[in-house]
């Protein structure tokens, strides 16, 4: 499922992940299970950025051959 989530959502649901973690108020176990979400997503975050950052370089890359 976290493969089909836009950057954005994933920033989002990480945003959520750290405020609970913050508060202190989340048991050992779901801190752990909240942990390992948040792993997943800052994973596929990087992915995602450099996913757009190769195509960013292709496309300036194609605009300085055209000059």
């Amino acid at each position: 499922m976290a493969e089909k989530m836009t950057f954005e959502q994933a920033m989002a649901r990480l945003d959520e992940i750290s405020m609970s973690l913050s508060q202190g108020s989340v048991a050992l176990d779901d801190a752990v299970e909240l942990y390992a979400e948040a792993a997943k997503l800052i994973a596929l975050c990087n992915k995602k950025l450099t996913t757009a950052q190769t195509k960013l370089e292709k496309v300036m890359g194609s605009m300085n051959e055209g000059e």
